[in-house]
């Protein structure tokens, strides 16, 4: 937090606070004035400050100069005699007051589009006491818990901005995502590490990934080429334990000094190897002042069939694992919300209205209020809340469902924003204004400038909190307030459309994947693999998902994920059912062999001799050499375990199928393993 005459600048709420009353700034406004505090004193150009608030964006200076006069009226700033903000015609701009860095000393109130930390005091201190223990080097894996809605990300948020407050703190944070999240590897934690190396301290975290987790350090694009294929020949040979171990080891290295917190919501949706990652972190015996927070919806992790479910048991069970559920709010939990969020007293029932109608849920409480202001029952006064009609009247006339109440406060929206709302939310829960831009036809600082006014008026969005999302380097990003939000809409939004829209976005995200030649570049392709193919796929374009699986499968192999890689393969051989049979004959043998090859690198020679046996079957139906010989061989390397003669017999089989193509190279392969086999069985 910065201090500079008589207000308070504080990062993580967006906003100033001034003798304890709020001033909200847009997320661009609070950018630049972020920009022009931190160079305080001294002259900032205008290109400076478009490089530093759109960088590798073109946008129009004019919309610099409107975000300037937001701030000068936020601040309360004269231009003819300025105190804060001075302009230097036609060089830049200077922040003129001295700026100080302050410990907080104060509490903001949550965002009105949240539910805020009102009743969760015991959560709160529960939390605490599992960061002292991290603190002395016991590390600690805590699971928040509870329904859809009951507070889990804003218990989160409060505690985060207390940790915040520790010297030497460093703070991760990621989030599973529903579809394309599931499938990607090691997705949130690498959503987590993203933002240390792009932090305070990031030589030495890279320090620190290069000596001890170099399997870690080439899934980011930040190395140039010769590094990376230095790093490649390094890890050559590689295998998932080693990824695993290599983590484990870094982590205790960057949590030796300073402390660490690792935050991963919604760990309903987390992907197999994450988990597999969490478990190992947990069962680790040496001193680390590591503190790893997880939320997740129980509901979900049944429903789901999620492997959570099975590792939350077995951690609990030997106590490494902690658990904070979050039951529904009291009646006086919501009376206590209207005290804090609104000035003066509150009419006499409403909390008790609010509380049976919302059951205690705290979304669904900031819901109904949200509904009750914007349908005019319900006004804020200086003197306090006001109802406008008589209470018994009020509750016939309130939504039953939070999905009934989003649907109305839509419907209250331009159908401008509906759609700016509706396609964000086929992009997914964070998406950015390029996202939206690409799917409704139309400008980048039209649908920025929607997102920003709705992100200000706090409802249904908030400002992006972490990169990584399509087109994040393209226009700023963002991200709705709840899941519960993101999903409604998406319901909301016809069937054709949502199919349009998403087959529109993967075709404009493949435009990313260019390089300034032209050239695909490839690691960018396997970056996006996964949301290019969940967006094709609900595109209704099978072939390019098919595809895109295939490369992410490709990017699973290269984390040592080879189970979670056999299974998003598998689920490409399901969608060929959807495209013409000339491309899916070519695919359906591609995902066999990939299939086999990655049961075979997890021990699964069953599952992998089963691809073998159906590629063979297809490959000799339809007379494709190449293939069936290519599968025989495959299939001797599982035989050679379990039935060496077999083995043999395999390879003599390719020999034979051999001398019926055009292929001396393949051929003399098949002769030079054929004689291998059989010395290795029967010897000389």
């Amino acid at each position: 937090m910065k201090a500079f005459g008589p207000f308070r600048l504080d990062i993580p709420d967006q906003c100033l606070w001034r003798d304890k009353a709020r001033i909200d700034l847009t997320p661009k406004v609070f950018a630049v004035l972020c920009h022009l505090v931190d160079h305080a004193g001294r002259l900032v150009t205008q290109d400076q400050l478009l490089e530093a608030i759109w960088p590798e964006t073109y946008v129009q200076p004019e919309i610099l100069r409107r975000y300037i006069l937001e701030l000068r009226k936020a601040l309360g700033d004269d231009p003819k005699s300025p105190r804060f903000v001075e302009t230097l015609p036609k060089r830049g701009y200077r922040f003129m007051v001295p700026v100080e860095e302050v410990s907080p000393t104060y509490a903001p109130a949550a965002p009105a589009g949240g539910s805020g930390p009102v009743g969760r005091d015991s959560e709160l201190a529960g939390l605490d006491g599992h960061l002292r223990h991290a603190l002395q080097g016991q590390r600690r894996l805590v699971l928040v818990t509870g329904e859809a809605g009951v507070g889990k990300s804003t218990v989160l948020d409060a505690f985060e901005h207390r940790l915040a407050g520790h010297d030497g703190m460093r703070i991760a944070r990621g989030q599973c995502v529903e579809g394309f999240g599931g499938k990607e590897a090691y997705y949130p934690i690498l959503d987590a590490f993203g933002q240390l190396i792009r932090g305070p301290g990031a030589e030495g975290i890279i320090r620190i990934l290069a000596s001890q987790a170099p399997t870690w350090l080439i899934q980011f694009p930040l190395l140039k080429a010769e590094q990376r294929e230095a790093l490649q020949r390094e890890i050559l040979g590689a295998t998932r334990e080693r990824m695993v171990r290599e983590i484990c080891e870094a982590l205790e290295s960057l949590t030796a000094a300073d402390p660490l917190a690792v935050i991963l919501e919604d760990l309903h949706w987390a992907d197999p190897s994450t988990l597999d990652l969490i478990s190992a972190l947990a069962r680790r015996r040496g001193p680390s002042k590591l503190l790893v927070l997880g939320s997740y919806r129980p509901v979900d992790v049944i429903l789901l069939q999620s492997p959570l479910k099975a590792l939350r048991q077995d951690l609990v069970m030997h106590k490494l694992c902690f658990e904070i559920p979050l039951e529904r709010l009291t009646e006086p939990d919501v009376a206590g919300y209207l005290a804090a969020e609104f000035s003066g007293d509150s009419p006499q029932g409403l909390a008790g209205l609010i509380f049976r109608h919302s059951e205690g849920n705290p979304l669904f409480m900031t819901a109904i209020v949200s509904d009750l202001l914007k349908s005019g029952l319900l006004a804020n006064e200086e003197k306090g809340l006001r109802l406008t009609a008589p209470l018994a009247k009020i509750v016939p006339g309130v939504p039953e469902t939070l999905q009934q109440m989003l649907e109305i406060q839509a419907e209250r929206l331009s159908e401008a924003e509906q759609r700016v709302l509706k396609s964000g939310s086929v992009a997914g829960r964070r998406f950015s204004a390029w996202a939206v831009a690409a799917m409704l036809d139309t400008g980048i600082a039209e649908a920025e400038d929607i997102c920003e006014s709705l992100t200000q008026r706090q409802q249904f969005l908030r400002p992006g909190r972490a990169a990584g999302v399509l087109g994040a380097a393209q226009s700023a990003h963002y991200e709705f307030r709840h899941s519960l939000y993101r999903e409604a809409l998406y319901r909301g939004a016809p069937e054709g459309q949502r199919v349009r829209w998403h087959r529109r976005l993967a075709e404009r995200a493949e435009g990313l994947l260019q390089d300034p030649t032209g050239i695909t570049a490839p690691d960018a392709a396997l970056e996006l693999a996964s949301e290019l193919a969940l967006h094709f796929e609900q595109g209704r374009d099978f072939e390019r998902a098919a595809r895109y699986l295939i490369l992410s499968a490709e990017n699973a192999g290269r984390r040592y994920a080879h189970r979670d890689a056999a299974a998003i393969l598998e689920h490409a051989l399901r969608l060929l059912s959807g495209i013409a049979p000339n491309p899916a004959r070519i695919l359906q043998i591609d995902i066999l062999e990939r299939i086999s090859d990655a049961r075979y690198a997890v021990g699964d020679l069953d599952g992998s001799a089963e691809a073998d046996g159906a590629v063979i079957a297809f490959a000799e139906e339809r007379g494709l050499k190449a293939a069936h010989v290519n599968a025989l061989t495959r299939l001797a390397r599982v035989m050679a375990f379990s039935d060496p003669d077999a083995c043999v017999t395999v390879c003599e089989r390719a020999v034979r199928v051999c001398t019926t193509h055009d292929d001396p190279l393949l051929q003399a392969r098949t002769e030079m393993l054929a004689g291998t086999w059989q010395i290795i069985t029967n010897g000389w």
